[in-house]
């Protein structure tokens, strides 16, 4: 059974069935069928109530599909619940839906406790009948909104009781609301000393594996860079052109931990870290997160590795979707740690958060092996900017470790 039944009966109730059997029993002594009918009608009413009560919503099914929809902050959306009703008719009864406040509904009447809406409206729906309750709203901060929970109150017809149906089982129902992202200067300005495979206007490096053009001879060419069909061509000495490569990626490592609980500052983290995901989405770059936020599995901490394009985009923010002010995490130093003995390093390193001293360590680690280390900082006279600067280590608190 999908249902959680709570049955609330009318003390008169039992004052009426226990009034009915008297006037019963009244009837022989006083041989009056009309005081017989009075109290045989009083005990099916109550007979029938109670079996009312008692037996409503045995049918009732709730279709509890899996389904997840993303939103962006001012998107509008709506739940779609669909029932099935088997069993006695369900009349003038109410349903109250409660899920989280990263949504807010735009019609009918709800209410907002802390961190949960709960809106209610009224159903009924007769033997064998299906209907679809749709619940509209617009996508109002950045979070992870849930159907917590579902409850029906139905009441008797004559009004003596009410029967209270709550649904047992998790539900499916998920509705993700992506941060908005910010501006952060200068993220561009990452760049890498060494040769790769991604392609770039200022790299010193080049791919020989083949041109893509040519241009005219300059004295400082090399002589065997010279193109003789093309030079043939076009009666003067033509230099190759290969396309210029280097190594491309960049891991956002992310700190939501301020003492020993998340940091005021995590709708600002999850904002730029955004922004920065799009750009170098845009730009083809690879980009990882890794953040001190708990996760099951072999890596004790939430990590997306190095990757690109719109599903690793659409993974990313998901999980700054869902991080919260209640999420359990770890240590900013032991994540730092585990990255470096387990995972590649990439040629950028972008620190968010607050920095710790026993990080600086890992980090003067990375800048020894000519990784291009930054830290993102916030913007003293522009509340809604960010901007990426070098990360400036702690010297001397790391040489005293």
């Amino acid at each position: 059974m999908q249902w959680k039944k709570v049955i609330i009966e009318d003390r008169f109730l039992s004052i009426l069935a226990f009034l009915g059997v008297l006037l019963v029993i009244a009837s022989f002594y006083f041989n009056s069928w009309l005081i017989f009918g009075a109290g045989l009608l009083i005990i099916l009413i109550t007979a029938a109530n109670s079996y009312y009560l008692n037996h409503i919503g045995e049918g009732l099914v709730f279709e509890n599909k899996r389904e997840r929809n993303r939103f962006f902050i001012g998107d509008n959306g709506e739940w779609s619940l669909h029932f099935a009703n088997h069993g006695l008719p369900i009349m003038k009864a109410r349903l109250t839906v409660y899920f989280d406040s990263a949504v807010i509904p735009v019609s009918g009447e709800f209410h907002i406790h802390q961190s949960k809406v709960d809106v209610g409206m009224p159903v009924s729906m007769s033997r064998k009948e299906q209907i679809v309750i749709k619940i509209p709203f617009k996508a109002d901060r950045r979070g992870m909104s849930k159907i917590r929970r579902l409850e029906l109150h139905i009441p008797h017809f004559f009004g003596f009781g009410d029967t209270i149906l709550e649904f047992k089982d998790v539900i499916n129902r998920e509705a993700l609301v992506f941060p908005r992202p910010i501006s952060v200067r200068n993220i561009d300005k990452h760049k890498s000393f060494r040769p790769g495979t991604s392609t770039s206007l200022f790299s010193v490096f080049e791919d020989n594996m083949g041109p893509v053009g040519t241009r005219d001879y300059l004295p400082t060419d090399s002589f065997n860079r010279i193109n003789w069909k093309a030079s043939a061509r076009r009666m003067t000495l033509q230099t190759k052109e290969f396309e210029r490569i280097t190594e491309a990626g960049a891991v956002l490592f992310v700190n939501v931990v301020d003492g020993f609980s998340v940091t005021v500052m995590l709708e600002f983290l999850m904002s730029s870290i955004t922004e920065m995901a799009y750009f170098f989405h845009k730009a083809n770059i690879p980009f990882s997160l890794c953040m001190n936020i708990r996760s099951a599995g072999a890596t004790p901490f939430t990590y997306i590795p190095l990757g690109s394009g719109k599903d690793h985009l659409q993974k990313l923010l998901d999980i700054l979707a869902i991080a919260d002010h209640h999420s359990p995490t770890i240590p900013y130093d032991k994540m730092l740690f585990f990255y470096k003995r387990h995972f590649p390093v990439a040629p950028t390193m972008i620190h968010t958060g607050i920095r710790t001293e026993g990080a600086d360590i890992y980090f003067k680690d990375f800048g020894r092996d000519g990784i291009q280390l930054l830290e993102l900082q916030r913007h003293v006279a522009v509340e809604e900017e960010a901007f990426l600067g070098p990360l400036q280590l702690m010297m001397k608190e790391v040489a005293m470790k």
